[in-house]
Formats: structure tokens, C-alpha cells, sequence
């Protein structure tokens, strides 16, 4: 199998993650389980851990359980031979490993799924994230962090509201796009059920959408259809309105704010990962991006189909998530929208000429 170097912006950016040392000083001779490790969270957060051993010597080990191994093996080539990672593709429901961290991240992540397979997105969500825990419980884990999702709040009460973790929107549960919501806020609840009936220390972080290097070309969600329409010279087309709000968080102010949270915080909580000095909403998203990655040569248009409901789109949602108690853990976001966009389009750029 040929082994690709890694892109030089996920370098970069892996760099930037280890560089705050402090927070993986725990790891030292630990072995940390990542679930959902080809995924773009999974992935940079097995890659940082990997890169932290490394350079500072923690004896550390990264157990990624994939759902297939070849594409894990493509992925991960350029360090396949580091003896600080293991890859395991046995049923995530039955997993038994010895691990003294778990990072729980393996769930669908595109809408249509959620359309198309309700029922697969619900079982995959509630069976895994029970066997997690039950896994934590039985090894007396030392910390985890279930990765849930900013659509669990739902739609606001009051447009524009402010969303600490206490507070919650509605969810039409007879929708089959809430599939993915409530399956979210079922696995917070079993979450803070283990935490308090078993001691299982789990933190529950609520990221805002998180893009950045490392993710597929194919992915199809709008930061990266826009992006690729912008770098190509076509046209930002809309199918909404574009009024939703964008709660964001760039992939290495995520991977930090969940390596904070696998020893610190209170078990049971839950913690906004977002930068919200940045929500926007998507028509101005798509206007940043055509500015500063087209370079003012394409144009934001407004295409809304009659039946926009069948593709899946997250309802209109105007709130704007804190950060305040992911904050008040010494974390701090950096990377700006603009700055991420400009990231995610070298990486695209790169990728395409190393084929």
C-alpha cells in the first residue's frame, strides 16, 4: 500500500493542538479508546494523541475502533508503524478492551442519513453509546467524553435566544430528521444517568459544527460545498433562505476543548464547544466565503426548491450557543471563521494536487 505524507495544513494544525502541552500531561502511560476514528473529530483527535506522544515522550497508547479497517489504514499511513496506535474493527455494541480514557465519537453525521435511516441512526447512537459506558463502568475509567451536538437544544423558544446548557428548544420527535436530536439528548441523559447511579466520570461535549483539514473531499455539508464551489469559480448556491444561524468551532479548537474535558470538568455536564464571538448565519457564511476564498469572482444565489424539506436541512434555527462554562476550563477558541475557511480551502487545494 502506498503511504501518503499528511497534508501540510493538518500538520499545521496538529502542531497547533500539541503545542498546549499542559493538557495532555495525563496520559502519561494511559491508553485511550477513540470511537468513531475515521471520522474528521475521531481522526485529529487519534492524530494529536499519537503526535503528543511523540514529541513529549507520555507513553501513551490510541486504540481508534473504526467500522473499516482498510480505510483506517489509508487514512492513518503515515504513522501505521507507530507502536503508540492500535486499530480495532469488532462490533462497537460487544467492545471489550482495556482503555483508562474513552472518546466516544462514532454516530451518522450527514443529514440525509437521518432522513433515509432513521432507525439505523437511532440504533447506532443509543446501542454504542450504552456499551461505552458500560465499558467505562466495568473498566473504572479514569475519564470520557461523549461527542453529542448543538442540534439537541432544537428550535429556540424565543428567536435569538442565548443557550446555556440548562436551557432546551423544541423537537418534533414525528419527524424523522430528529432521528439524529433525539438520539442525542437520549445519549446525554444516559450519560448523566451513568454518572450518577455508576460514578462513570463522562463529560458531555455539545459541539457547534465543527469543520476543518482532514475532511473528505466527498463530504457533501455546506462548509464544504461552499468552499469548493468558491475555489472553483462557481457560484454559492442556497436552497434556504440561508437565515439559520451557525454556531462554529474549527477542528483544533474542538479537539482541545475535548482533550480538556477527558480530565477535567464535572461528571454528568454538559459543555458548549463553540466559538460564539463568530455565529453567523449561513447567507453570510456563504458571502465570507465567496469574498475571501473566491476572491469576489462568484456570486451567492438563492435556488429554494419546493420540496427543500426532502433534503434533509435542519430546521431554521435562530439561537447562539455560550461558551461561558467550556471557558471558565481555560479554554479559549482561536481560529477565527474567516481564518478557517481560508485553512479548509488550502487543505482542498492540496489534496487535489497530491491526488
Amino acid at each position: 500500500m502506498e503511504v501518503r505524507a499528511i497534508n501540510t495544513v493538518v500538520e499545521r494544525d496538529i502542531q497547533e493542538i500539541i503545542g498546549d502541552s499542559h493538557i495532555f500531561k495525563a496520559f502519561q502511560d494511559k491508553t485511550i479508546l477513540v470511537t468513531g476514528a475515521t471520522g474528521l473529530i475521531g481522526s485529529m483527535v487519534a492524530r494529536s494523541l499519537v503526535a503528543t506522544n511523540d514529541a513529549y515522550h507520555l507513553s501513551l497508547h490510541v486504540i481508534c475502533h473504526v467500522r473499516n479497517i482498510e480505510k483506517a489504514h489509508s487514512m492513518f499511513g503515515d504513522i501505521l508503524n507507530s507502536q503508540a496506535i492500535t486499530f480495532i474493527d469488532r462490533p462497537l455494541d460487544s467492545l471489550t478492551v482495556a482503555c483508562d480514557y474513552i472518546m466516544h465519537g462514532a454516530a451518522p453525521t450527514k443529514s440525509k442519513y437521518f432522513v433515509e435511516h432513521p432507525v439505523d441512526t437511532i440504533r447506532t447512537s443509543i446501542h454504542g453509546t450504552e456499551r461505552m459506558l458500560e465499558l467505562g463502568k466495568e473498566q473504572r475509567i479514569l475519564g470520557m467524553v461523549y461527542l453529542s451536538s448543538m442540534e439537541q437544544y432544537g428550535i429556540p423558544y424565543e428567536s435569538g435566544q442565548v443557550m446555556t446548557e440548562d436551557r432546551i428548544g423544541y423537537l418534533d420527535h414525528l419527524n424523522v430528521r430528529s432521528s439524529y436530536s433525539e438520539s442525542k439528548r437520549m445519549c446525554e441523559c444516559y450519560c448523566k444517568s451513568y454518572a450518577v447511579e455508576f460514578g462513570v466520570p463522562v463529560k458531555i461535549a455539545r459541539l457547534a459544527q465543527t469543520f476543518g483539514a482532514g475532511v473528505p473531499l466527498d463530504d457533501n455539508r455546506v462548509f464544504m460545498q461552499f468552499t469548493q464551489d468558491a475555489l472553483d469559480g462557481r457560484d454559492i448556491i442556497l436552497h434556504t433562505k440561508g437565515d439559520s444561524m451557525s454556531n462554529f468551532c474549527y477542528i483544533t479548537d474542538a479537539v482541545r476543548a475535548i482533550i480538556i474535558l477527558m480530565t477535567q470538568g464535572d461528571m454528568g455536564e454538559a459543555y458548549n464547544v463553540c466559538h460564539d464571538e463568530e455565529t453567523r448565519s449561513i447567507a453570510s457564511i456563504a458571502n465570507l466565503v465567496a469574498c475571501h476564498v473566491g476572491g469576489d469572482k462568484v456570486s451567492v444565489v438563492f435556488d429554494i426548491p419546493e420540496n427543500a424539506s426532502s433534503f434533509g436541512y435542519a430546521p431554521t434555527v435562530h439561537m447562539f450557543l455560550n461558551s461561558r462554562k467550556m471557558r471558565n476550563l481555560s479554554w479559549e477558541p482561536k481560529v477565527t471563521m474567516k481564518d478557517a475557511y481560508i485553512r479548509l480551502a488550502e487543505y482542498i487545494t492540496e489534496e487535489r494536487q497530491n491526488g
